[in-house]
C-alpha cells in the first residue's frame, strides 16, 4: 500500500477487510470507509466515471469555479481481488500527471478527494496541514456521524450510507480558524454501486462576515470500459 493512500489511516485504523455488521446494526464510520473493499464492483479493464464540480463565493479571491471529470480505472486483478489502479484528474490543461496504484482494495478518490478538501481548508483558515490532517483523520472515529441512507443509482433505490463530519468544530485551535471550525464534509457511499462512493462533498464557510466560502462536489457518472 503506498504512503500516499494510507496518510489518513495511520494512528486510527489499518486497511484490512472486515465484514460489516448486520443490517440491523449501524456500522462505525471508520469501519463503513476504511475497512470496505471499495472496488470489488469495478472489473478489470474498466473505471468509474465521476463528475467534480467546484464553486466559490469570490472569483478574485478563490480562482474561478469549474467542473471537469475524474477517472478510477482499474488495469489488473489479483487472485485476491486487489486492484491495480490509474488515477486521472481533471482533462485538458487542468489535467494533472496520471498516477499509478498497486494492490488496493479501497478507492483512491476518496483519499484524493481528502488532500484536497484539507488543503482547502488551510488556505482559508490558516494552520499547518500535519495538524489538520491529524485532526481530520480523528474526526473519522471520535466525532462523525453515520445514518442509513436510499440512493437512485441507474434507476434502481439500493441501500447507503452517509457519514457527516465536521472535523474541527470545538477544535482547541477553533480561535485561530478564521470563524471556518463548523466547516462541513459529507460522504455518500453503497455496496451496491461501482467504486463504493456516490458523492463526496465539502463546504468550507465561515462564520466571519467578508469571508470566503468554496464548496466541492464529487458524483459518480457512470462505469464504463476504459477507453
Amino acid at each position: 500500500m503506498l504512503r500516499k493512500v494510507r496518510w489518513l489511516i495511520a494512528g486510527v485504523v489499518m486497511l484490512v477487510p472486515i465484514a460489516l455488521p448486520a443490517a440491523a446494526e449501524q456500522p462505525k464510520p471508520v469501519d463503513a470507509i476504511f475497512n470496505s473493499r471499495h472496488l470489488d464492483m469495478v472489473p478489470q479493464s474498466n473505471e468509474v466515471k465521476y463528475k467534480f464540480e467546484r464553486s466559490v463565493s469570490d472569483e478574485r479571491l478563490l480562482g474561478a469555479p469549474f467542473s471537469d471529470d475524474v477517472l478510477i480505472s482499474v488495469l489488473k486483478v489479483s487472485e485476491q481481488g486487489d486492484r491495480d489502479v490509474k488515477v486521472t484528474v481533471f482533462t485538458g490543461d487542468r489535467q494533472r500527471p496520471q498516477v499509478k496504484h498497486e494492490g488496493l482494495s479501497i478507492n483512491p478518490l476518496f483519499i484524493w478527494f481528502l488532500d484536497r478538501s484539507v488543503d482547502n481548508y488551510r488556505l482559508l483558515s490558516g494552520g499547518k496541514q500535519p495538524y489538520l490532517k491529524g485532526k481530520f483523520s480523528r474526526a473519522f472515529e471520535e466525532k462523525a456521524q453515520v445514518e442509513a441512507t436510499k440512493i437512485d443509482y441507474q434507476g434502481k433505490s439500493v441501500d447507503g450510507l452517509k457519514i457527516t463530519v465536521t472535523p474541527y468544530a470545538g477544535d482547541e485551535a477553533a480561535e485561530k480558524m478564521q470563524g471556518y471550525e463548523n466547516s462541513k464534509f459529507t460522504f455518500t457511499m453503497s455496496k451496491d454501486v461501482p467504486g463504493y462512493f456516490v458523492e463526496l462533498h465539502s463546504k468550507i464557510e465561515s462564520t466571519k462576515a467578508g469571508t470566503g466560502k468554496v464548496e466541492e462536489r464529487v458524483s459518480i457518472v457512470e462505469l464504463g470500459a476504459i477507453k
